[in-house]
């Protein structure tokens, strides 16, 4: 046992001085005036005039609240110090100081651009640019794969990085205190310049862990605008002081940027997106290193507080708030109820408790949820419980034809004829080609089940289903209780799944659902027949299958409102061999698909020209969830207006090959692809993943339903935002 000690103290001691040893490390960048703007051959090149304040102001802020020193922050300001040279040189600086652990910032503020390259690997063949002081003199931008080896060299370093661009493309009526009239944007046009050139596609930093923040969406205008004192900020940075001035230091990055959302929402600036990528875990961290609270839970931003009884929050359905569900500020012991909701990520809510006003960029915690009222996923888990002394009886029941080789352990093989239970009175029954025979109130002995099979002539294997113990029931209703996908419903009610148990190989007691309908043929279901057998110890997972199911059942059984807005696009899978497009049904053994959209002329026709962001995600039969596109798990690159134009038309077919090639070989399932589009960006696209219920394979081991109360007041219309497709494959063997 000592050199295992040992290694352990030598390893807390690397850890702790690691630790200490580690750095908070920025570099900032602002740049308003350009060398040459003002000469008369640059007529139509605008100079910032906030730049270099954000840049500032944020570098205050660094020190003042987050512990950045001076000695290890570079703020580069003014034409000689903003050359394409010069910044570069600063992130060599920083890259070479960075050591392992150390916490790096990167902030930029200036003109952003976007320059056709013919052979770039995006969709919209494009690069992203971020535009340096002397660009008028060299005409050479520093473009983000230039920018994105800088952060990988971070990265490699093991430096923990967070990065912030203020700028036009930097993603991949008037109320409030910003006046939309006199917005400036922080962009420059660069239309006849195609600088043809293949880029070997990389990790980006986001993919490898970095926190990675923008303005805007990278076919967007990042503005700037003047505040009461005449001074020039970025409607972005503007946001973004506010949220870090109301947050504490270890808010977590999501909720920061949910702050930032909101106040932006609150100011209607138009056409102005921000976005976050970052893995999922990262997003959950601090702006700047520590470990964020994990038990705050939901937190949603308030958009506009000024009437008390109608407050906007830029959080609903897809959510899982409906009305009826309450949050609350903790300092300021406010409570709200949802009241309505409006598109895909909004809703109304009034005051319910306190009297202190709420503000925008607030934040809000869900402290009670409200159920659904329809289609939540029905489950059963019988309460009528089976004691310690019973459970002894099964198991060595079991133990017994397990001997014989006569005991299944899958309730759905071909092979079983007859069934051992106990039903809904308590008693312990023989169920046997549709017939039904009672053994006793007592536990049917070995003798008892021989005597049985002898006299019906069984010849198949035997199943025996425990129902839940009064312990393990407790738990489950302990943590489903309330649950707003999830309804338990008695034991002669219709459910869908229905929680058994039995003895496994090693005589372990185990618990999974079973789909009441599932039966052992495929029956092109799209929730799994059975979730993965657990221990009784691990009960807390079994709630957690119940509500990832009821995640699935809830985008497979959503109210979805007319696209009466005639949006044009539909979900397909191309044949890669023909080109013909599939939209439902079966997938051919040996075939490559690609997600794709195409335009039906005749919506198109009716269309009333609003874009939307599209969300395509896989809902496999194994009950997990995944984002196909954008693949990058955040709102970025995903918006028709960007990936669907070409020369000022819209295109009849888009390959998707960012959400990946489809191939179909066995073992074949039954999964669902379902594309949402909406008006605008949903933040938090977590609600598109989760894992399964049951491992996938041959044998191995192993919110939505009120979107139909569409009551979107922002606009003086009734055409929906949003639309949800819903598309059905199987994979089909070659005869």
């Amino acid at each position: 046992m000592k050199p295992k000690l040992h290694i352990l103290l030598c390893c807390f001691l690397s850890l702790s001085l690691l630790s200490i040893a580690s750095e908070k490390r920025a570099l900032l960048i602002g740049i308003d005036k350009y060398y040459d703007s003002e000469t008369e051959r640059f007529a139509e090149w605008q100079n910032l005039d906030g730049a270099v304040n954000d840049a500032s102001a944020v570098y205050d802020i660094l020190r003042a609240k987050y512990g950045f020193n001076e000695k290890n922050m570079k703020l580069l300001a003014g034409e000689k110090n903003t050359t394409k040279k010069a910044i570069i040189k600063g992130f060599n600086q920083l890259i070479k100081s960075t050591k392992p652990g150390d916490q790096v910032f990167i902030y930029y503020a200036g003109h952003g651009a976007q320059i056709t390259n013919s052979q770039f690997y995006e969709l919209d063949k494009k690069n992203e640019a971020i535009v340096p002081s002397d660009v008028l003199r060299t005409n050479e931008y520093l473009l983000d794969v230039e920018i994105n080896d800088l952060l990988n060299q971070i990265l490699d370093k093991n430096g923990e990085l967070t990065v912030i661009f203020d700028n036009c493309f930097s993603g991949s009526g008037t109320r409030g205190k910003i006046n939309i009239n006199e917005l400036k944007s922080r962009y420059v046009p660069v239309s006849d310049l195609d600088i043809d050139t293949k880029f070997e596609k990389k990790q980006s930093a986001a993919e490898r862990g970095a926190l990675v923040i923008s303005a805007a969406q990278d076919y967007q205008f990042a503005k700037e605008y003047k505040d009461s004192r005449g001074q020039s900020h970025g409607v972005f940075t503007y946001a973004l002081i506010k949220a870090m001035q109301a947050s504490n230091v270890n808010e977590s990055a999501e909720d920061v940027f949910k702050r930032v959302n909101s106040i932006i929402l609150y100011n209607a600036v138009p056409r102005q997106d921000p976005v976050i990528e970052a893995s999922a875990e990262r997003i959950k961290a601090p702006l700047f290193g520590g470990v964020a609270d994990p038990s705050i839970g939901v937190q949603i931003g308030v958009v506009d507080a000024e009437n008390k009884y109608k407050i906007t929050l830029d959080g609903g359905s897809a959510l899982g708030i409906v009305p009826g569900t309450q949050l609350s500020h903790g300092e300021k012991g406010t409570v709200v109820e949802v009241t309505s909701l409006f598109g895909v990520n909004g809703s109304y809510c009034k005051i319910i408790e306190g009297d202190k006003e709420l503000s925008e960029g607030d934040l809000l915690k869900v402290t009670k949820w409200a159920p659904y009222n329809k289609n939540r996923l029905k489950v059963n888990y019988s309460s009528a419980g089976i004691n310690t002394t019973d459970l002894e009886k099964v198991k060595e029941l079991s133990k017994y034809y397990r001997g014989k080789n006569l005991l299944a352990d899958n309730p759905l093989e071909p092979t079983i004829e007859l069934l051992i239970k106990k039903d809904d009175s308590d008693k312990w029954v023989a169920l046997n080609q549709g017939n039904k025979d009672v053994f006793s109130d007592n536990v049917p002995t070995s003798s008892d089940v021989d005597k049985y099979i002898k006299s019906k002539n069984v010849t198949g294997k035997v199943f025996i289903e425990i129902p839940p113990s009064e312990g393990v029931y407790k738990e489950i209703e302990g943590a489903l209780v309330g649950q707003a996908k999830v309804e338990k419903v008695g034991t002669n009610a219709r459910c869908d799944y229905q929680l058994i148990g039995k003895y496994n190989q090693s005589n372990i007691l185990e618990y999974a659902w079973l789909r009441t309908s599932a039966t052992n043929k495929d029956d092109h279901s799209p929730l799994p027949e059975i979730t993965d057998w657990l221990s009784k110890e691990k009960t807390v997972l079994l709630s957690d299958f119940a509500l990832r199911l009821g995640e699935v059942k809830s985008w497979l059984t959503m109210d979805v409102p007319p696209n009466n807005a005639c949006f044009p696009y539909k979900l397909g899978l191309m044949k890669e061999s023909n080109g013909e497009i599939i939209s439902q049904g079966a997938l051919v053994e040996g075939e490559v698909y690609t997600v794709s959209l195409y335009l039906d002329e005749k919506l198109y026709d009716s269309w009333n020209n609003e874009d939307r962001y599209i969300y395509i995600f896989l809902l496999e039969n194994d009950g997990s969830m995944q984002l196909l596109f954008p693949d990058r798990n955040a709102s970025v690159e995903n918006n028709t207006e960007q990936i669907a134009q070409e020369k000022g038309d819209y295109k009849s077919t888009i390959k998707l090959v960012e959400a990946g090639e489809l191939a179909v070989s066995p073992p074949f399932t039954t999964d669902n692809i379902l594309m949402l589009s909406t008006t605008s960006a949903i933040i938090d696209t977590s609600i598109f993943n989760q894992t399964g219920v049951r491992s996938r394979g041959s044998g191995e081991d192993a919110s939505l339903e009120s979107l139909l109360e569409e009551e979107d007041t922002r606009k003086t219309n009734s055409v929906s935002n949003w639309y949800l497709e819903k598309h059905t494959f199987y994979g089909e063997e070659v005869n």
